[in-house]
Protein backbone atom coordinates (compact mmCIF):
# COMPACT_ATOMS: atom_id res chain seq x y z
CA UNK A 1 0.00 0.00 0.00
CA UNK A 2 1.05 3.52 -0.74
CA UNK A 3 -0.67 6.46 0.91
CA UNK A 4 -3.24 4.08 2.40
CA UNK A 5 -4.50 3.01 -1.04
CA UNK A 6 -4.37 -0.47 -2.52
CA UNK A 7 -2.32 -0.43 -5.71
CA UNK A 8 -3.06 -3.95 -6.98
CA UNK A 9 -6.55 -5.43 -7.18
CA UNK A 10 -7.53 -8.92 -8.25
CA UNK A 11 -10.09 -8.22 -10.98
CA UNK A 12 -11.25 -11.69 -11.99
CA UNK A 13 -10.18 -15.21 -12.76
CA UNK A 14 -10.33 -16.39 -16.37
CA UNK A 15 -10.11 -19.89 -17.83
CA UNK A 16 -9.30 -21.27 -21.26
CA UNK A 17 -12.12 -23.62 -22.19
CA UNK A 18 -13.12 -25.81 -25.12
CA UNK A 19 -16.60 -24.34 -25.61
CA UNK A 20 -17.03 -20.83 -24.20
CA UNK A 21 -20.77 -20.58 -24.92
CA UNK A 22 -21.56 -23.92 -23.28
CA UNK A 23 -19.39 -23.01 -20.29
CA UNK A 24 -21.01 -19.58 -19.85
CA UNK A 25 -24.51 -21.08 -20.00
CA UNK A 26 -23.45 -23.74 -17.45
CA UNK A 27 -22.51 -21.06 -14.89
CA UNK A 28 -25.48 -18.85 -15.78
CA UNK A 29 -27.88 -21.77 -15.21
CA UNK A 30 -26.40 -22.91 -11.89
CA UNK A 31 -25.52 -19.56 -10.29
CA UNK A 32 -27.70 -17.04 -12.14
CA UNK A 33 -24.75 -14.90 -13.27
CA UNK A 34 -25.16 -12.44 -16.15
CA UNK A 35 -23.00 -11.52 -19.12
CA UNK A 36 -20.80 -8.47 -18.73
CA UNK A 37 -18.64 -8.94 -21.84
CA UNK A 38 -19.11 -11.16 -24.90
CA UNK A 39 -16.89 -10.65 -27.94
CA UNK A 40 -14.36 -12.09 -30.36
CA UNK A 41 -10.91 -10.55 -30.70
CA UNK A 42 -7.49 -11.41 -32.14
CA UNK A 43 -5.17 -12.53 -29.34
CA UNK A 44 -1.56 -11.78 -28.50
CA UNK A 45 0.24 -15.05 -27.75
CA UNK A 46 1.84 -13.50 -24.66
CA UNK A 47 -1.44 -12.84 -22.84
CA UNK A 48 -2.06 -15.69 -22.06
CA UNK A 49 0.83 -17.67 -23.58
CA UNK A 50 -1.30 -20.25 -25.36
CA UNK A 51 -2.51 -19.65 -28.92
CA UNK A 52 -0.55 -18.25 -31.87
CA UNK A 53 -0.65 -14.47 -32.46
CA UNK A 54 -3.81 -13.18 -34.13
CA UNK A 55 -5.81 -16.34 -33.39
CA UNK A 56 -9.39 -15.28 -32.78
CA UNK A 57 -10.39 -15.67 -29.17
CA UNK A 58 -14.05 -15.75 -28.09
CA UNK A 59 -14.26 -14.23 -24.61
CA UNK A 60 -17.25 -14.19 -22.27
CA UNK A 61 -17.04 -12.54 -18.85
CA UNK A 62 -19.85 -13.17 -16.36
CA UNK A 63 -20.56 -10.88 -13.45
CA UNK A 64 -21.83 -11.76 -10.02
CA UNK A 65 -23.01 -9.16 -7.49
CA UNK A 66 -19.98 -6.88 -7.46
CA UNK A 67 -19.57 -5.09 -10.81
CA UNK A 68 -15.80 -4.77 -10.42
CA UNK A 69 -14.32 -7.82 -8.71
CA UNK A 70 -17.14 -10.37 -8.81
CA UNK A 71 -16.42 -11.63 -12.32
CA UNK A 72 -15.19 -14.76 -14.05
CA UNK A 73 -13.97 -15.03 -17.62
CA UNK A 74 -13.88 -17.86 -20.16
CA UNK A 75 -12.08 -17.93 -23.51
CA UNK A 76 -11.94 -20.35 -26.41
CA UNK A 77 -9.89 -20.12 -29.61
CA UNK A 78 -11.17 -20.36 -33.17
CA UNK A 79 -9.04 -22.81 -35.15
CA UNK A 80 -6.65 -23.63 -32.29
CA UNK A 81 -7.16 -26.23 -29.56
CA UNK A 82 -4.79 -26.12 -26.56
CA UNK A 83 -3.84 -29.37 -24.89
CA UNK A 84 -6.76 -30.62 -22.79
CA UNK A 85 -6.27 -31.49 -19.13
CA UNK A 86 -9.91 -32.51 -18.62
CA UNK A 87 -10.51 -35.90 -17.02
CA UNK A 88 -14.19 -36.72 -16.61
CA UNK A 89 -13.45 -39.11 -13.72
CA UNK A 90 -11.28 -36.60 -11.85
CA UNK A 91 -11.81 -36.45 -8.07
CA UNK A 92 -8.64 -34.76 -6.76
CA UNK A 93 -6.53 -31.63 -7.30
CA UNK A 94 -2.83 -31.06 -7.82
CA UNK A 95 -0.26 -28.28 -7.70
CA UNK A 96 -1.33 -25.26 -9.75
CA UNK A 97 -5.01 -26.19 -9.92
CA UNK A 98 -7.50 -23.39 -9.31
CA UNK A 99 -10.33 -23.61 -6.81
CA UNK A 100 -13.40 -21.47 -7.42
CA UNK A 101 -15.10 -20.78 -4.10
CA UNK A 102 -18.64 -19.54 -4.47
CA UNK A 103 -21.03 -18.44 -1.74
CA UNK A 104 -24.62 -19.55 -2.25
CA UNK A 105 -27.65 -18.14 -0.44
CA UNK A 106 -29.58 -21.38 -1.12
CA UNK A 107 -27.20 -24.34 -1.06
CA UNK A 108 -29.85 -27.01 -1.73
CA UNK A 109 -31.26 -25.22 -4.79
CA UNK A 110 -27.76 -24.61 -6.16
CA UNK A 111 -26.82 -28.24 -5.51
CA UNK A 112 -29.92 -29.43 -7.38
CA UNK A 113 -28.98 -27.25 -10.37
CA UNK A 114 -25.45 -28.70 -10.31
CA UNK A 115 -26.89 -32.23 -10.14
CA UNK A 116 -29.08 -31.50 -13.17
CA UNK A 117 -26.11 -30.17 -15.17
CA UNK A 118 -23.02 -31.85 -16.59
CA UNK A 119 -21.11 -31.27 -13.35
CA UNK A 120 -18.90 -34.09 -12.03
CA UNK A 121 -20.08 -33.98 -8.40
CA UNK A 122 -17.44 -34.66 -5.76
CA UNK A 123 -19.60 -34.36 -2.65
CA UNK A 124 -23.18 -33.51 -1.75
CA UNK A 125 -23.78 -30.73 0.80
CA UNK A 126 -22.10 -31.48 4.13
CA UNK A 127 -21.82 -29.41 7.30
CA UNK A 128 -18.32 -28.75 8.61
CA UNK A 129 -16.24 -26.09 10.35
CA UNK A 130 -13.07 -24.14 9.64
CA UNK A 131 -10.98 -21.86 11.83
CA UNK A 132 -11.89 -18.20 11.64
CA UNK A 133 -9.35 -15.42 11.33
CA UNK A 134 -7.25 -14.82 14.46
CA UNK A 135 -9.55 -13.65 17.24
CA UNK A 136 -12.69 -14.95 15.50
CA UNK A 137 -14.80 -17.98 16.24
CA UNK A 138 -15.00 -21.11 14.15
CA UNK A 139 -16.92 -20.70 10.87
CA UNK A 140 -19.65 -23.27 10.28
CA UNK A 141 -20.39 -24.07 6.63
CA UNK A 142 -22.61 -26.17 4.42
CA UNK A 143 -20.52 -27.07 1.37
CA UNK A 144 -20.65 -29.18 -1.78
CA UNK A 145 -18.18 -29.42 -4.64
CA UNK A 146 -17.86 -30.49 -8.25
CA UNK A 147 -15.67 -30.35 -11.34
CA UNK A 148 -17.31 -28.44 -14.19
CA UNK A 149 -17.37 -29.60 -17.82
CA UNK A 150 -13.83 -28.17 -18.27
CA UNK A 151 -12.36 -29.87 -15.21
CA UNK A 152 -12.43 -26.67 -13.12
CA UNK A 153 -12.95 -27.47 -9.43
CA UNK A 154 -15.80 -25.53 -7.78
CA UNK A 155 -16.54 -25.38 -4.05
CA UNK A 156 -19.95 -23.95 -3.17
CA UNK A 157 -20.67 -22.99 0.43
CA UNK A 158 -23.07 -21.20 2.70
CA UNK A 159 -22.22 -19.94 6.15
CA UNK A 160 -24.43 -21.41 8.84
CA UNK A 161 -25.65 -19.22 11.68
CA UNK A 162 -24.75 -20.17 15.24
Amino acid sequence: MTDGKVNNLLRRTSFIVEDVEKTAVFYQDIFGWTRFYDTETPVDMRFPPCAPDQTTGKIIILKVDDPFIGMIGFMEYDGFMPESRVDSSRKTLGIGDAILIIESKNIQETYQKAQDSEANLVTSPVEWSVKGQPGQDVIRLSTFSFFDLNGIYVEVNRRLSD
